[in-house]
């Protein structure tokens, strides 16, 4: 997506929610963030912290879901340059990244060339999930994951149903971002100013803002765990990794 984005890229962030955002708003974050990415999108593997945050969160990824070498399909979303898919990629059969950001989903897939690896297996594409359905060619995912990008989505009810609507049934979607500091003063430092022009939920989230729009889209099964701690401008803080299963119906 777009800022150290997307998962990888970025840290974990959040902010209170509140009624649903006007259209004008979402379009603008969206601006935000894909400009915003695409101007520094070249610089953002430069940074150390991001690798091992992406360390940590896949290792949580892979303990929280039965992933297959032989099999599993996962959708990487907001995957930025790629740090979460690398991390995945050892687990998984096939792995698409999904970027609004095309500097992002070009160093992605120039990664994935310099490495060797087909597009077959891994690749990354440029385009908005949220703008239309069935993009991607029909392809259904066993798992869908999306990493310290939620923050930046000024719908996260928009785009978990997106996201949802990838899913095979009896798939999982697991979200990974910044949980909601118990303190309002650790709130505040979550950010910088000039970053608030990119990030939608600028105070971390709660486990009942994300169980509320999981089920919204329809999943269950869900958990809400800790995932790992990690230092933001000097100040630990924790993130979470949501996780939800679509439900398999009698049709499917």
């Amino acid at each position: 997506m777009a800022e150290h984005h997307h998962a990888q890229h970025h840290y974990p962030h959040g902010h209170p929610h509140g009624p649903p955002h006007v259209h004008e708003d979402q379009h603008n974050f969206k601006e935000f963030n894909k400009n915003y990415f695409n101007e520094h999108g070249h610089q953002y593997n430069d940074h150390p912290e991001g690798h091992e945050l992406a360390q940590r969160l896949g290792a949580a990824m892979i303990n929280a879901y039965p992933f297959e070498e032989d099999s599993t399909l996962v959708l990487d979303y907001a995957c930025g340059t790629g740090l979460i898919s690398k991390e995945l990629a050892a687990h998984a059969k096939c792995i698409v990244g999904v970027d609004i950001s095309q500097t992002m989903v070009d160093q992605y897939n120039q990664s994935v060339f310099n490495q060797g690896i087909p597009p077959e297996e891994m690749r990354a594409v440029c385009c908005d999930l949220t703008a239309a359905p069935n993009q991607l060619d029909g392809m259904k995912f066993d798992v869908v994951v999306c990493a310290s990008s939620y923050h930046h989505f000024p719908s996260i009810e928009e785009v978990t149903t997106a996201l949802a609507s990838y899913l095979k049934p009896g798939g999982s979607l697991l979200v990974a971002d910044l949980m909601k500091p118990s303190s309002p003063e650790s709130t505040k430092e979550l950010f910088p100013t000039d970053a608030h022009n990119i990030v939608a939920h600028k105070g971390g989230f709660e486990e009942a803002d994300i169980k509320v729009v999981f089920e919204g889209a329809g999943l269950i099964n869900l958990a809400f765990v800790t995932a790992c701690e990690a230092k933001r401008h000097g100040h630990s803080v924790q993130l979470f990794l949501a996780s939800g299963t679509k439900q398999v119906t009698e049709e499917a």
